[in-house]
C-alpha cells in the first residue's frame, strides 16, 4: 500500500509526504501490532524518522491508518513503525478517575479546570514512599550502538531560560523519563492565552505540532509531538506514551517548529510553545489523549534572590502538577534561578526560606542555611528542607494534598562562616549521675585557627554505673525525636521539626526506652509499661525509641560534622546504683 502522512517541518502548517507500507509486526507490544513503513520523501531520506513527528497521521486511500511512532537509531533508511489507529481509538473508552477527591472541576467560559491532587499512597505509615518503577520510555530512539531496535521516537524537550550547567545536572533524571532536553526558544506571553473559543481550539488539526508543557514563565520546558486525530474536544497524539503515567493532567499547547536538525543518530525538530489549547488527560501505551475543553492547573514557583550590593532578582515560573515531576521541576527552577542570579564561583553562605502553600492548610515555612564553597550547585540546594518536603508531601501516606504554590526567598552572603566539629572531650575519664559537666567541643573554621567552645551538659541520673554515649553533631545532621505520624496534620507537624544548621546538638543516650503511640512520645517508661504497650498478641503496638537527653548550643556560624565519645558514669556516693 502507498499513502501519505502529515507533519510540520517548519512553522505551524502540516505538510504531506509519501509513505509505503512494508509489513506488519504482530504483537510488537501487548495486544498491539506495529505497521512498518518507509518514507519516500527527499527531506526524510536525508534526516530519517525525526524526533517530534511522533503521532504524524498516515492515510491510505483517504482513510486514517495510524500514527508514526517508532524508528531505529542510526538507520540508513527512513523506516518507521506506525501505531494502528484502532489501538489508539480504543484508549478513549478507558474510564477516567476524575472525582471529588482526585480532581477539582470548575466551569468557566465552557472550559473545565482540572487539578489532580496527590498523596494517599498505599504504604506503611511512617515508611518511605514506594520506589518509582522504570518509566515506559527508557528505550529511547537514540539508544546506543550496542542494541539497535525499533523504539518509540523520542519526544524532544524544548527548554529555555535555564542555566545550561544546571540543566546538565538534571539531564539524567530527564532522560530517565524518556525526554531529551534541547535548547530552544521559550513560550509567548502567558497572559495572551485566553479562554475564548479561539483559545480553546487554537490550530489543533491532524498533522499539527502539539506540545505538553512542563514548565512555563521565566523558564520553559515543553515536550513536542504531532496530532493524529481530532474528534470534537478529543485529541489523539504521539502514537506512544510520553511518560506512561496513565491519567495525568498537563497543559497542552500549540507548537511552532523552527527547523529540523538532521543527525546521524537522531534528527529532531526545534520548536517553541505557542498558546494553550487544552489539557493532556491520558498517557497510555498507544497514544496520549488530550481534552480541548479543559485546562490543567500548574504549581506557581517564585524565587527571590538577594545578594550583596544588588537589587533582588525575582524569577517566576509554573511547573507541572505531578507526584513524580513536581519535585524535580521545582528543584530545577530554584537552582537555575539562584545560579543565574549569583553565578560567582566563590565561598558563600546561602540562607533559604521555603514557604509551601497547601490548599486548605496553614502555610509551611522551612529554613535552611548552607555553606557553598565554590558557589551554589544543584547538590547543595536539592538537600534543602523545602525541596525535600515537596516530594514527602506529594507522596504522603494519608490523604491527597493540593500544592497551591511554592515561594523561595534566598539570601546570599559572600563569607566563610562555617565551622567543623573535629573533636569532643570531657574533663575526666568518668562522671557522676546528675552532674553538670563542661563538654569541650573543638571547632575548626573553614579558614582560621581551631578553637574550643565549652557546652554544659547534665548527665542523666539513670546512667549511674553504666557507660554513657555522647554524640555531638551539627543541627543539620541531628534528628529530633518525632512520633510516628498517624494523620496528615501530624505528618505536617513532623516536617517542621528540625534543628537549625547553626546549632551544635549534644545527645546523651540513656538506657531507657520510650514509646511512640497515637502521635505522642512517651519517654522514661518503666519496663512493665513498655511491655504493656507492645503486646505480642497484636500487630498494632507502640513503636520504641531510645531516649536521649539533648542540649542545643546555638552558634553564629554554619556547623558541619559529627563526633561521639563514651564515658563511664560512677554510682552515687552511697555506693548504691541510681535507677
Amino acid at each position: 500500500m502507498v499513502g501519505e502522512a502529515l507533519t510540520v517541518f517548519q512553522g505551524t502548517r502540516p505538510e504531506a509526504f509519501k509513505v509505503r507500507v512494508i509489513s506488519i509486526m504482530r504483537q510488537f507490544l501487548p495486544k498491539q501490532d506495529v505497521i512498518l513503513i518507509r518514507a519516500e520523501d527527499p527531506r526524510l531520506e536525508f534526516s530519517g524518522i525525526i524526533a517530534g513527528m511522533s503521532g504524524s497521521p498516515v492515510y491510505v486511500g483517504g482513510r486514517l491508518m495510524g500514527a508514526i511512532a517508532y524508528g531505529w537509531s542510526f538507520s540508513k533508511e527512513p523506516i518507521g513503525g506506525v501505531t494502528p489507529i484502532e489501538t489508539m481509538l480504543a484508549e478513549r473508552s478507558r474510564p477516567r478517575r476524575v472525582n471529588r477527591e482526585l480532581a477539582t472541576e470548575v466551569d468557566g467560559d465552557g472550559i473545565r479546570t482540572l487539578t489532580l491532587a496527590e498523596g494517599g499512597n498505599e504504604v506503611e505509615r511512617g515508611g518511605p514512599p514506594p520506589p518509582r518503577g522504570p518509566p515506559h520510555q527508557t528505550d529511547s530512539f537514540a539508544d546506543s550502538f550496542a542494541e539497535p531496535r525499533l523504539s518509540a521516537v523520542s519526544v524532544p524537550l524544548s527548554v529555555s531560560g535555564f542555566v545550561p550547567g544546571v540543566l546538565g545536572d538534571f539531564a539524567s533524571e530527564l532522560h530517565a523519563e524518556g525526554l531529551g532536553p534541547v535548547q530552544s526558544g521559550g513560550g509567548g506571553n502567558p497572559r495572551a492565552r485566553g479562554r475564548g473559543p479561539d483559545a480553546r481550539r487554537g490550530h489543533v488539526a491532524p498533522g499539527s505540532a502539539i506540545g505538553i508543557e512542563l514548565v512555563r514563565g521565566d523558564m520553559s520546558m515543553v515536550g513536542t509531538g504531532t496530532v493524529t486525530y481530532v474528534d470534537g474536544d478529543g485529541v489523539l497524539a504521539f502514537g506512544h506514551p510520553m511518560f506512561g503515567s496513565g491519567e495525568i493532567y498537563l497543559p497542552m499547547v500549540e507548537a511552532e517548529v523552527h527547523a529540523v536538525l538532521p543527525s546521524l543518530s537522531q534528527s529532531m525538530k526545534l520548536s517553541s510553545p505557542l498558546q494553550e489549547v487544552g489539557a493532556l488527560v491520558q498517557d497510555r501505551q498507544s497514544c496520549v489523549i488530550g481534552d480541548l475543553g479543559a485546562r490543567a492547573t500548574m504549581v506557581p514557583v517564585t524565587v527571590r534572590v538577594s545578594g550583596p550590593g544588588a537589587d533582588p532578582r525575582v524569577f517566576s515560573a509554573e511547573v507541572a502538577r505531578n507526584r513524580r515531576l513536581t519535585p524535580t521541576l521545582a528543584s530545577l527552577v530554584v537552582t537555575s534561578a539562584l545560579v543565574d542570579a549569583e553565578p560567582d564561583a566563590a565561598d558563600m553562605v546561602v540562607r533559604v526560606i521555603s514557604k509551601i502553600n497547601l490548599r486548605g492548610r496553614v502555610p509551611i515555612e522551612l529554613r535552611d542555611e548552607i555553606f557553598a564553597p565554590e558557589g551554589v550547585s544543584r547538590q547543595s540546594l536539592t538537600g534543602t528542607r523545602g525541596l525535600r518536603a515537596i516530594s514527602d508531601l506529594l507522596s504522603n501516606p494519608f490523604e491527597p494534598v493540593v500544592l497551591d504554590r511554592l515561594d523561595v526567598d534566598v539570601l546570599v552572603e559572600y563569607r566563610r562562616d562555617v565551622v567543623e566539629i573535629v573533636a569532643v572531650s570531657l574533663p575526666g575519664d568518668e562522671v557522676r549521675p546528675g552532674q553538670t559537666v563542661g563538654l569541650r567541643v573543638a571547632l575548626r573554621p573553614y579558614s582560621g585557627a581551631e578553637y574550643t567552645e565549652t557546652i554544659p551538659i547534665v548527665i542523666p541520673r539513670t546512667l549511674g554505673g553504666d557507660t554513657a554515649r555522647i554524640e555531638v553533631a551539627s543541627g543539620s545532621l541531628a534528628r529530633p525525636d518525632t512520633p510516628s505520624a498517624e494523620s496528615l496534620p501530624m505528618f505536617l507537624e513532623n516536617l517542621q521539626r528540625y534543628f537549625p544548621p547553626t546549632a551544635i546538638v549534644v545527645s546523651v543516650q540513656t538506657p531507657d526506652d520510650g514509646a511512640s503511640l497515637h502521635g505522642r512520645l512517651l519517654p522514661d517508661l518503666p519496663a512493665a509499661a513498655a511491655d504493656t504497650l507492645r503486646p505480642g498478641s497484636q500487630t498494632r503496638r507502640a513503636d520504641s525509641f531510645r531516649v536521649a537527653e539533648r542540649t542545643i548550643h546555638q552558634t553564629k556560624k554554619v556547623v558541619s560534622g559529627r563526633q561521639d565519645l563514651t564515658v563511664y558514669v560512677r554510682d552515687d556516693v552511697l555506693g548504691a546504683r541510681v535507677r
